[in-house]
C-alpha cells in the first residue's frame, strides 16, 4: 500500500500489518474538516465477483463490448468514412463517452451546415449509443446497492456541527439513489416537486431541518442528509419541453427503454454546442463547493480523464487550504501528472496492482471501491451502536411479520 503526500510515502516505514489502520487514521482527520466533498467515478459502480461483472463495466470494457458486439459493419463503415475517427485507437477505444462526445459535435456540424440528408443517420447512431449505455446503467444489483449503502452509512455519522457532505458523480446509474432511499437518508439532487419533479438548482441551497424549540423558533439541520450532484446526467432524467416549467428537465421514477430523450451526455455540451442547463448549473455548483475554504475533495473510481472536471479541480488547487485526496492507481497517466507536482496537499492512496499471465488482476487492489468502503473508510464514533439498534429494530419487525 502507499499513501503519498506529494512524493513522500508516509506508509513506507509503517509495518505491513498496520498500514490499513494508518490510512484510516489519516482519513479520519480528513472526515473532520468543515467542507467535505466526494467525486465518484465509474469505478465505484463496477463490481466483479468470481470473474463476473455484477455491476456496471467501467468505460474501457464497456467501450470494447459496444464496438465489438453492438456496432454492425455498416455503422463501423459510416464512422470511418463520414466521421473519420478510428474506434480502435485512443481515446475512443477505451472511453465510450469520448466517442459519444464526437457524435454530438458532428451532429451540431451537420445542423449548422443544413445537411438534413446525413442528420438522421448520425441521430440514429447517437440513440443507438445512448441506448447501449442506458441498458448497462439500469442495473439494480443488490450487492452493489449494499456496497453503496455501507459507503453512505459512514458519511452521515459525521459531526452534526460540520457542513453536510457533497457527493459529485459522473455516473448515470441509480445506485446512489437506491442506496439512500433504502437507508432512509434524505438527499437533495437538484429536483423539486412530489408527483412531477423538475430540475431546480435553487434546491441545492436548501437543507432539511427539525424544530428543536417551538417557543424560540429554533431549528437544527438533520444529521442524515446528503447533497447529490450528477454531473453527466442520469438515466432517469428526461427533457420535457411540453410543460410550463422554467427548467425543462424532469425526473422520472422508473426509466424506460423507449424514453428517447434520456439525459445522458458525456460533457455539459448540449443544445447548440453551449453549456446548457442542467449541466451548467451542476458544474457551477461543483466549482462553488470546491472554492470554499478548508475544503477537501476525495476522488474514488475517477481516472481524471474528464477535462471539464479536471480544470475545476486545478483551479481549486490555487487555494492554499484546499486538499485533494485521490484514492486510485498512481500509475494512471493523469494521476501520475498530479503526483509529479510534488504538492503535499495532494494525497494519493492505493496499492500496487498485481496481474496474472493473462493481464487480469490476481488480487483486488485496496483502491477499488469495495475495499475502500470495507477497509479504508474510517468508522465514525457511535456508528456501530446506531447500526446495531437499526438491525435490532429490523429483526423485531421481521419476526412480527412471520
Amino acid at each position: 500500500m502507499y499513501l503519498y503526500k506529494g512524493k513522500k510515502d508516509i506508509l513506507e516505514e509503517v509495518d505491513f500489518n498496520n498500514q490499513t489502520s494508518g490510512v484510516q487514521k489519516e482519513l479520519l482527520k480528513v472526515f473532520s474538516v468543515h467542507n467535505l466533498s466526494f467525486l465518484l467515478g465509474s469505478g465505484c459502480s463496477s463490481l466483479v465477483e468470481e470473474d463476473n461483472e455484477i455491476g456496471i463495466p467501467t468505460m474501457n470494457p464497456m467501450a470494447k463490448e459496444y464496438y465489438n458486439e453492438s456496432l454492425d459493419d455498416a455503422k463501423k463503415q459510416y464512422i470511418a468514412d463520414s466521421i473519420k475517427i478510428k474506434i480502435d485507437a485512443y481515446p475512443y477505444n477505451n472511453n465510450l463517452e469520448k466517442f459519444l462526445e464526437v457524435l454530438f459535435s458532428y451532429k451540431y456540424l451537420l445542423e449548422s451546415q443544413g445537411n438534413t440528408t446525413e442528420l438522421q443517420e448520425i441521430e440514429d447512431l447517437i440513440v443507438h449509443t445512448k441506448k447501449f449505455i442506458f441498458d448497462k446503467c439500469i442495473n439494480k444489483n443488490e450487492t452493489v446497492i449494499d456496497l453503496y449503502k455501507s459507503f453512505y452509512r459512514k458519511l452521515v455519522y459525521r459531526d452534526s456541527n460540520l457542513s453536510k457532505v457533497n457527493i459529485f458523480t459522473t455516473n448515470y446509474d441509480l445506485f446512489s439513489e437506491r442506496a439512500l432511499d433504502q437507508l432512509g437518508i434524505i438527499f437533495s439532487n437538484g429536483f423539486s416537486g412530489t408527483i412531477e419533479r423538475y430540475f431546480n438548482p435553487a434546491v441545492f441551497n436548501y437543507a432539511f431541518a427539525e424544530q428543536m424549540e417551538l417557543s424560540n423558533n429554533k431549528w437544527n439541520v438533520i444529521d442524515n442528509f446528503i447533497y447529490l450532484y450528477k454531473l453527466h446526467g442520469s438515466v432517469n432524467w428526461i427533457e420535457d419541453e411540453g410543460e410550463k416549467q422554467l427548467f425543462k428537465i424532469r425526473e422520472i421514477q422508473e426509466p424506460k427503454l423507449d424514453e428517447t430523450s434520456v439525459m445522458i451526455y458525456p460533457t455539459p455540451v448540449k443544445q447548440n454546442a453551449s453549456f446548457g442547463s442542467p449541466y451548467s448549473d451542476l458544474f457551477r455548483e461543483f466549482q462553488k463547493k470546491l472554492m470554499k475554504n478548508n475544503n477537501v475533495l476525495i476522488t474514488i473510481g475517477y481516472s481524471f480523464s474528464d477535462e471539464h472536471i479536471n480544470n475545476l479541480i486545478y483551479q481549486a488547487l490555487t487555494i492554499p487550504t484546499f486538499r485533494l485526496v485521490i484514492i486510485g492507481n498512481k500509475d494512471l497517466q493523469n494521476i501520475k501528472k498530479l503526483y509529479e507536482l510534488n504538492d503535499p496537499r495532494i494525497w494519493i492512496i492505493g496499492e500496487e496492482e498485481k496481474c496474472d499471465d493473462d493481464g487480469k488482476l490476481s488480487e483486488i487492489p485496496v483502491h477499488f471501491f469495495s475495499r475502500i468502503v470495507n477497509e479504508l473508510l474510517p468508522e465514525i464514533e457511535g456508528q456501530g451502536e446506531i447500526e446495531q439498534s437499526i438491525d435490532a429494530i429490523k429483526t423485531f419487525f421481521s419476526s412480527k411479520g412471520e
